[in-house]
């Protein structure tokens, strides 16, 4: 409901003297309407009068530029939302009891709580309840997915009183954060169903694996088993490349549920390579989708050659070194300056430059470094297209750095001297830059803090920020970690120095992310070189039943300026189903387009690119497509998370047996929540085509009365 509260007239000048000009222009007319030739009547003259007048009159007013504001406040009211978990794994058992607990707690809370009230399911999307009277929920999602959740309260417009989550609290897609739910300042009431039954179980819980191996180079899996009373048993752990088994080790199941077990595998020849770890079944098990894991990678020929140039030793070039020393997948060298003139090992620096395929720069550059290392360093990566990876430390000359001729995803605005402590907060969700797991993005937000130059440090348009900084726990903009890619030139750049203790830590899991960062951005800086300009792929190399298998294709011309006028062809094929699908274009260079199918298995793709006016064959590969259910993986309520997510947010958790005191807490947030906006309106009379046209209408009329007469 709106209401008016005021009407405000201004203009550049004071109205005393504006009703001055006015009552001289109203004079001015009356002057020349005093003797008419020839005479006319006392009616037409007062016409003509008030015609001129009033014309008058407006050009005077709008000379001074008079604006009209009306403002009025908007009162508006509360919403209460209501989620609803439509995955498998709520009615995965006891089916029609938790479909029919549903239903009635949907009925009592459209009966009992006042205000607008809006219904809606989630699972890997989310899909509004138009209808309660005729309400069917399937419970066939194939995903559950939180962090949407989020998103849809924070881009809401509405005046949000509360959100209700009915779920298991499972979640196997997307970020699990309890601490995402922080940022929407809106309380969430959470109601959980599901089974409480721990059940007897064997998993393959996690393999650890490099994406890029090379040929001939035997490689370790690590695979992490875990068992639900289960202890004691024998099982047989197998590796499968394609359908011929590989490796197979007998594992006893240890008590304390977990295992740790390595197979070695050793590639012939350079592809990709469709490998599958499964382990063998037993009685009494709760399901067999878990007992297996499907995974693609990509066998390269020969090593990385990486150049790690340093302006200084120090601490995180220490840890850093150590790091790419442990990766059998690189090759080393380094430039490392010790003093002003002297470098370790040596100062060949053309040759190193030149062979590299990767760099990486620690304190770079310093205010001592000679021009000469600095030339052929931007030269190369310049012409050259190499990629690299850039640490902003306390030993950088920023006014050097900001003369070099290379693409940084970065760009200083303000330089600064002084540093800060920062800790990070990872903004890119599942980015497989900086983790593949839910936990892992968790860990990486209570890692220690490290320091930040006080620069104003912006990301160039095209960048991605996959960590931003927290300073002093409170979230901010500053860009951590952040990403660059233009068809085959690469970059990515950590804002942050003492890194060093990201890798000494009491927790052994966050001991690796460093690690993991580190290798990680090698892979993804040395990936598909051999591709150049044109890229064709799909957005990951396994997918599960009902996924949609999602493509996505960039080309580039020689200067690495976007193409969007190319014709894109996939043809995607496995032992008995064949699909041929175009890309569609979205802007700025790249192609998107969607599968669906049914069949699982292993798959291979091949591209056709129609550019100016003749074929050629693009990028091939293969992904899979597993028959591993998600939501058979994990029935067991996760009832902790759920009281998580309602403590960061001020609600308060139930359960659906007995959920009576939510609705009177809803009812009286009602009544505290609803708002009321000030809307301001501001018309500027003096610019209004209206007033225009109303001034040339007086004067027409006028001039047409007085040519009706003869007036002169």
């Amino acid at each position: 409901m709106s209401n008016l509260e005021t009407i405000d007239l201004s203009i550049n000048i004071s109205y005393p003297i504006l009703f001055l000009f006015i009552i001289l222009g109203i004079l001015y007319t009356f002057y020349i309407y005093r003797y008419t030739i020839p005479a006319t009547t006392k009616l037409l003259k007062s016409i003509l009068i008030f015609l001129r007048a009033t014309a008058v009159s407006l050009i005077i007013i709008l000379i001074f530029e008079p604006t009209l504001l009306i403002k009025y406040s908007n009162s508006i009211e509360p919403v209460n939302l209501v989620f609803v978990d439509n995955s498998y794994s709520i009615v995965s058992r006891d089916s029609a009891d938790r479909e029919k607990s549903v239903s009635e707690f949907i009925d009592n809370f459209s009966q009992q709580v006042d205000g607008n009230n809006f219904y809606y399911t989630f699972s890997s999307t989310i899909d509004t309840i138009a209808n309660l009277n005729d309400l069917k929920i399937d419970f066939n999602g194939s995903k559950t997915n939180f962090q949407q959740l989020v998103d849809f309260i924070n881009s809401s417009e509405q005046n949000i009183a509360s959100a209700t989550i009915i779920s298991d609290g499972i979640i196997n897609d997307g970020s699990s954060s309890p601490s995402n739910f922080d940022r929407i300042g809106v309380s969430i009431y959470t109601v959980s169903i599901g089974d409480t039954t721990l059940r007897t179980d064997l998993s393959i819980k996690k393999v650890v694996y490099n994406d890029l191996i090379y040929s001939n180079s035997p490689t370790e899996f690590q695979i992490v088993l875990f068992n639900k009373y289960l202890s004691d048993e024998n099982v047989i752990l197998y590796l499968y490349e394609d359908s011929k088994l590989i490796e197979q080790k007998q594992v006893k199941l240890d008590p304390s549920g977990f295992n740790n077990v390595s197979l070695t595998y050793t590639p012939k020849f350079p592809g990709e390579k469709s490998l599958r770890v499964a382990v063998s079944q037993l009685e009494n098990e709760e399901t067999y989708d878990n007992n297996k894991f499907p995974f693609v990678i990509n066998v390269l020929n020969n090593k990385i050659k990486l150049l790690l140039i340093s302006g200084a030793p120090s601490s995180d070039y220490t840890i850093i070194k150590k790091i790419l020393s442990e990766n059998k997948n690189i090759s080393v060298d380094e430039i490392v300056q010790t003093t002003k003139n002297k470098f370790l090992p040596d100062n060949r620096f053309d040759e190193k430059i030149d062979s590299a395929d990767v760099f990486i720069m620690i304190d770079f550059p310093t205010q001592y470094l000679p021009q000469p290392l600095i030339s052929s360093l931007t030269k190369t990566i310049k012409n050259k297209k190499k990629s690299f990876f850039f640490i902003l430390s306390q030993s950088v000359d920023q006014n050097k750095l900001m003369s070099l001729d290379i693409d940084l995803p970065f760009k200083i605005r303000n330089n600064a001297k002084g540093f800060r402590e920062i800790v990070p907060s990872v903004n890119s969700i599942m980015d497989p830059l900086i983790s593949t797991s839910t936990e892992n993005i968790t860990l990486w937000n209570d890692l220690p803090p490290i320091f930040q130059t006080e620069s104003d440090i912006i990301a160039k348009q095209g960048s991605i920020v996959l960590v931003n900084s927290k300073v002093k726990n409170a979230e901010t903009d500053i860009p951590l970690v952040i990403t660059k890619s233009i068809g085959e030139s690469r970059s990515i750049a950590l804002n942050g120095f003492g890194i060093w203790k990201w890798k000494i830590q009491s927790d052994k899991r966050s001991e690796y992310l460093l690690e993991s960062l580190i290798n990680n951005s090698i892979k993804w800086l040395y990936a598909d070189k051999h591709d150049q300009r044109i890229f064709v792929s799909p957005i990951k190399k396994v997918f599960t039943q009902n996924d949609e298998i999602e493509f996505r294709a960039s080309i580039y011309d020689e200067t690495l300026t976007p193409r969007n006028d190319a014709n894109i062809k996939v043809n995607v094929s496995n032992q008995s189903e064949n699909y041929d699908f175009v890309l569609k274009n979205v802007g700025n260079g790249i192609y998107e387009a969607k599968l669906n199918t049914k069949e699982v298995g292993e798959f291979r793709y091949k591209s056709i690119i129609e550019l100016d006016n003749s074929n050629s064959p693009g990028p091939i590969g293969k992904f899979i497509v597993s028959d591993i259910n998600i939501e058979n993986i994990n029935y067991v309520l996760n009832k902790n998370y759920l009281k998580l997510i309602t403590n960061n947010t001020s609600g308060k958790s139930f359960e659906i047996s007995d959920y009576r005191e939510l609705f009177n807490t809803l009812n009286f947030n009602q009544k505290v929540k609803v708002q009321t906006k000030s809307i301001s309106t501001e018309y500027n009379i003096w610019a209004s085509e209206w007033m225009l046209g109303l001034i040339v209408l007086l004067f027409s009329i006028e001039w047409f009365l007085r040519k009706q007469k003869g007036l002169l």
